[in-house]
């Protein structure tokens, strides 16, 4: 009986559940240690103030010298109008429009066909201190370009071909123009026309 019994309890501890495991804690992360170093400047050095003249005053892109302000007395927009073009070139004015751009030292007009905004045609004028000295650049120009001159317009000119286009230059006074146009747009000699046209606002 007693072994009964004892086949009994050690049957019941077997079969018993186990008793629940205690849970561990997952190990807390160490968060590793940065060393900071506090870096300390010298607070910006003030620059000095810059004088009106120097605010003003930037690069200037065409060469200085004395001041020339000959657009006061013939107007840049007064040297060619659409309708003086089209009439020299045998065209419709309707058809063009005219633009004027004035820089320091030079002006510009620029004419489009507004059917073909490829065909176009201008003129620029470059001013200088006197006439001696736009004489001396234009025969200078004639030696590199290694062209003749003639006095067709102004009081020397030469023309220039280019690919579909032709440029006549001439030196007025003070002033060296050069009028061109695309050859589809104005023959050579219409586009002498144009330059008259140009030179007879010169003075």
């Amino acid at each position: 009986m007693k072994k009964i019994l004892f086949f009994v309890l050690l049957l019941l501890v077997a079969c018993a559940p186990a008793a629940p495991r205690p849970q561990t804690q997952p190990a807390p992360v160490v968060q590793p240690t940065v060393m900071a170093n506090e870096v300390v400047t010298s607070p910006p050095q003030s620059m000095p103030p810059r004088s009106m003249a120097e605010e003003v005053t930037g690069t200037p892109i065409e060469p200085t010298g004395s001041i020339i302000d000959p657009y006061s007395q013939i107007g840049c927009e007064q040297l060619l109008t659409a309708s003086e073009f089209a009439s020299a070139c045998g065209k419709d004015a309707a058809n063009f429009v005219v633009t004027h751009k004035i820089g320091t030292r030079n002006c510009y007009v620029n004419a489009k066909d507004y059917q073909d905004n490829r065909l176009t045609a201008g003129v620029s004028l470059l001013g200088f201190g006197s006439s001696a000295d736009a004489m001396e650049e234009f025969e200078r120009r004639l030696v590199v370009l290694k062209v003749g001159a003639d006095k067709s317009v102004g009081e020397k000119a030469y023309t220039f071909p280019k690919v579909d286009r032709q440029t006549i230059n001439f030196v007025k006074g003070k002033y060296i123009v050069e009028v061109g146009a695309d050859s589809r747009l104005c023959s050579k000699e219409d586009l002498l026309n144009v330059a008259r046209s140009v030179d007879s606002r010169l003075r």
